[in-house]
């Protein structure tokens, strides 16, 4: 079962509640002029997403949180671009640099940032795809999506952007 529709008619809150009630496993696709993320489901609750712009990147996170150093990341970039398909996570724990649970922690923020990000958009379109799942994913969001949706919106809310 494919839908989709416009945010301007079901924000994306309402689309993800649809979704986590229905216990659907698939993924929803959120086009805005500017902007794309893809968020997946599994039986009704969030394991993982993306966003083309909007959230920060794995290293700047690492950098920000004081987990490791400019020369720590750009070592790793440049490993990540030689080797075939290496993930600059991966990259980070085969240095010693990180753990495999910092890496966890700091891919689970970055999930939830791209949720909270998506909250905001009250323009542009969405696609469910029915059945999607992620692909070589294998750190993915454990928290209930009623308590995302929550601190999202709580967010949004201290904002004064809702």
């Amino acid at each position: 079962m494919d839908f989709g529709g416009d945010l301007a008619v079901l924000d994306p809150s309402i689309v993800f509640q649809v979704v986590n009630i229905a216990r659907l496993t698939g993924k929803i696709k959120l086009i805005t002029i500017n902007n794309v993320a893809s968020l997946y489901f599994d039986y009704g609750e969030l394991v993982y997403a993306t966003i083309d712009t909007g959230t920060k990147r794995v290293g700047e996170i690492l950098i920000e949180k004081n987990l490791i150093n400019e020369d720590q990341l750009n070592h790793a970039l440049r490993e990540s671009r030689e080797g075939v398909n290496k993930r600059i996570g991966d990259v980070l724990i085969e240095n010693g640099d990180i753990g495999y649970k910092v890496l966890v922690s700091v891919i689970q923020e970055q999930i939830k940032m791209v949720v909270y990000t998506v909250l905001e958009w009250n323009e542009g379109q969405f696609v469910y795809f029915d059945g999607a799942r992620t692909r070589n994913e294998d750190i993915l969001l454990d928290v209930k999506l009623d308590h995302l949706l929550l601190e999202g919106l709580k967010r949004l809310d201290e904002a004064g952007t809702n």
